[in-house]
């Protein structure tokens, strides 16, 4: 594997770093947290720059570049801790959209991949339930043939921006057949949204007797699974991009405040305890950067390699997304832990990183599963 940026790519990069750096600051954070928690206009400018269009096809108006494309602005844009949802809709939706194989859903593959490219369409991925525990076959919601179309009744929870979907695309079992997708308006359910701890924001997602088409359905009973997986498995080597440069942009603010804090008529830099810790964060730095590359390596390798390489990323980001956030509070001190101050945002970021799509229990056991596949 190449480890070096092609020009192409290195440009990539430089421009989602000038945008985080000129036009999303922290202080214009902390107001979109306190307004509507996302930016309209930020999307458009999204979708203007091509960050939406990476991961769709050329034939859908996309850019079709690979997932090293991706993974460079969503560690730009997780420097900058923004709110828009760039993971669960330009990638994770995205490919369920792409992936789709059901013959009857080919029309509104159509229409929703350019919508996306353009910004113009966001989608959520509806999936967890109460009781699922990350379990992707935990599936209790229902899905029943009436007439020419579905009838599906059950509560999603913890949607990522589900407030600000025009569609979810919505996972429930047909009795004998398996876990089936299917693409359901948003004002065809009920919303019950709220606050996550880092200021993005999620909702859970009531269906009652919700009537879809049959042009609705993205995939077969009993073949999805595979399909959620695969997508579930970039949105989640997506987010170690992220937590990537979360973790970056807390050892560099950590950097630049030790060399700046007075104690004792000296800089606190130069106290060798406090150097040591630094090291510290930037070997867990360094680590996540490496396992993310490999996750990337293994990402269209068979089933169990994927799975072992995206759980290993995961497993990485939860340990060292802690130990990096908690050391850059603790080296800040009293100030870390203030609403406006960054180092306590970046933490409470991290912690979201590590629960969505799988936590690390769930991650690690995945991983010695798939060891054993492999073996």
């Amino acid at each position: 594997m190449d480890f070096n940026l092609s020009d192409e790519q290195q440009m990539l990069r430089d421009a989602a770093a000038r945008f985080v750096r000129e036009q999303y600051g922290f202080e214009a954070r902390r107001q979109l947290v306190a307004g509507a928690g996302w930016s309209r206009e930020r999307w458009a400018q999204y979708a203007d720059m091509g960050w939406l269009a990476l991961a769709v096809p050329e034939a859908y108006g996309g850019l079709g570049c690979g997932f090293i494309e991706t993974a460079i602005v969503a560690e730009e844009l997780g420097r900058g801790l923004v709110l828009e949802p760039f993971i669960g809709c330009a990638v994770l939706a995205a490919r369920l959209i792409e992936t789709a194989d059901a013959p009857g859903f080919a029309a509104a593959k159509e229409r929703l991949l350019p919508g996306l490219a353009a910004g113009t369409v966001q989608i959520a991925l509806a999936h967890s339930e109460p009781a699922s525990r990350f379990q992707l076959d935990g599936v209790t919601a229902v899905a029943r043939r009436e007439g020419s179309g579905w009838v599906v009744d059950g509560v999603k929870m913890m949607v990522p921006a589900a407030g600000i979907a025009d569609h979810f695309i919505v996972s429930a079992r047909v009795e004998g057949q398996g876990i089936g997708l299917w693409l359901v308006p948003r004002d065809a359910v009920a919303l019950q949204l709220y606050p996550l701890i880092d200021g993005t924001r999620a909702g859970d997602v009531e269906l009652r007797s919700v009537f879809v088409g049959a042009e609705s359905q993205l995939s077969s009973p009993g073949a999805a699974l595979g399909l959620l997986e695969e997508a579930l498995d970039r949105a989640a080597l997506a987010q170690v991009a992220e937590a990537l440069g979360c973790m970056e942009a807390v050892l560099a603010t950590t950097s630049d405040y030790l060399k700046t804090r007075q104690q004792f008529g000296q800089p606190i830099g130069k106290f060798q305890a406090l150097q040591h810790r630094m090291a510290e964060m930037f070997v867990e730095v360094q680590e996540t950067r490496s396992i993310l590359y490999r996750g990337i390596a293994h990402l269209q390798d068979a089933p169990a390699a994927r799975r072992q390489a995206v759980s290993a990323a995961k497993v990485m980001l939860g340990s060292a997304g802690r130990f990096v956030g908690g050391q850059g509070i603790q080296l800040h001190g009293g100030i870390g832990v203030t609403d406006e101050y960054r180092i306590g945002h970046c933490y409470k970021r991290l912690l979201v990183l590590e629960k969505l799509y799988g936590d690390s229990d769930w991650h690690l056991g995945r991983f010695v599963q798939a060891q054993k596949e492999a073996a």
